[in-house]
């Protein structure tokens, strides 16, 4: 334990003993711990951004409805029984908030363009509760005009159609009985969502009046479902519904892609982790080998004495240890330091906001990190540490003393 103790402390004042080249080491890993943990929290964030905006505002976390609709969705394949499978919903712990939906194809005309649209019949108040539809109104009001025939639409399909608000359009449908149908609705408002190609092929009208409209009052073709955790909707949509007519999914199969996102983004953190802990590798192991190398003579005269190879071993092995480690903490909190400085105000994503908003995402991006990856990243960095001790230890033993 003594000579344990005594290698320890030559380690140690070894790599103070060239003050300028062992800072250049530290450094190096601080900057490039910190960077690579911070540009891991920012891609997290953004992911996680992504998922949770589809979720909340277009996916929801389950959907149901009937198999038929799923396979064709004409108006009419409703939902049996509706008031009382909602009941059954909301009585869920997990359950978090329910609304109900009428859901048609459709055309919308206007006097320069016609354009293909889903039709979304609301209740606007359960409808706040599932999505943030509400919080995008650009201009006019969210449903909530006493004007007949109502309707909101995206800025891009208003663009589109050269409409405003107050303007009349005309929807173009299918009723419960195949016959087509056309109403025309007054414009109260217009959203701009961070999803241009949602704003672009959705419309949205009063449940009551399109139901009507399609000879079918109280119909419901959807119902969204939030949960107190979006990650348990795989497990829980069995148990949500008993009618064998009817399918629950989750947003994993209602979106394949979100669920690949959520999926892949855990392991694209420590690919960048460990390609940046490479780079640092090569510049440790370089930084030892020059160490070894200049110190020929004294590792020599050690080995004349009677250090034994496994002494020498361990010593080189242990500066370089140092050397990483005496940084990679400082790294983490610099890093943890930055993250949580910016988990309120974000990092403005401006000059990419057209690209990003293709893709559903806001440009104020919120970098966070769950708190195991540090645990993580710090075993790893130990682990590529040890890896690049052991060609430097090998080179000072295959030094010959009598040299």
């Amino acid at each position: 334990m003594t000579k344990l103790r005594a290698i320890i402390s030559l380690s140690w004042k070894n790599i103070w003993r060239n003050k300028t080249r062992s800072m250049v080491v530290i450094t190096a890993v601080i900057l490039g711990t910190g960077a690579g943990v911070f540009m891991s929290a920012f891609m997290y964030g953004l992911s996680m951004q992504y998922v949770r905006s589809e979720l909340e505002n277009f996916v929801s976390h389950i959907q149901i409805h009937t198999k038929e609709f799923r396979q064709e969705p004409l108006p009419e394949y409703v939902i049996p029984n509706v008031d009382s499978l909602i009941l059954a919903l909301k009585a869920n712990p997990e359950v978090q908030t329910v609304a109900k939906r009428t859901v048609i194809s459709g055309l919308v005309s206007s006097s320069s363009s016609s354009y293909g649209v889903t039709i979304k019949g609301i209740y606007p108040d359960q409808e706040k509760q599932v999505s943030k539809l509400y919080t995008f109104m650009k201009e006019g009001d969210y449903l909530e005009s006493n004007s007949r025939n109502p309707i909101i639409i995206g800025e891009k399909l208003a663009n589109r159609l050269s409409v405003g608000v107050r303007s009349k359009i005309v929807l173009n449908f299918q009723d419960v009985d195949g016959n087509l149908a056309a109403a025309a609705f007054r414009v109260v408002g217009i959203f701009k969502s961070p999803n241009s190609n949602f704003d672009q092929s959705n419309v949205f009208v009063p449940a009551e009046t399109i139901n009507g409209l399609i000879n079918k009052p109280n119909a419901v073709h959807e119902i969204a479902i939030l949960l107190t955790n979006f990650q348990m909707a795989d497990s829980l949509k069995t148990t949500l519904v008993t009618n064998p007519d009817l399918m629950a999914e989750s947003w994993g199969e209602l979106s394949p892609s979100l669920s690949y996102t959520n999926s892949m983004v855990g392991t694209m953190l420590y690919i960048v982790m460990v390609i940046i802990l490479i780079a640092l590798t090569f510049g440790i192991v370089n930084t030892m080998l020059m160490a070894v190398l200049e110190r020929q003579q004294e590792l020599g005269m050690l080995m004349a004495v009677g250090v034994n190879k496994g002494r020498t071993f361990t010593m080189i092995m242990l500066e370089t240890i140092f050397l990483a480690t005496f940084g990679a903490p400082i790294g983490l909190f610099i890093a943890w330091f930055g993250i949580n400085l910016m988990a309120d105000t974000g990092m403005n994503v401006g000059a990419f906001a057209q690209g990003f908003e293709m893709y559903g995402m806001g440009t104020i991006i919120y970098p966070e990190l769950e708190s195991q990856y540090y645990l993580y990243v710090s075993l790893l960095i130990l682990a590529t540490t040890i890896i690049a001790s052991i060609f430097p230890a090998l080179k000072a033993l295959k030094l010959k003393p009598v040299e």
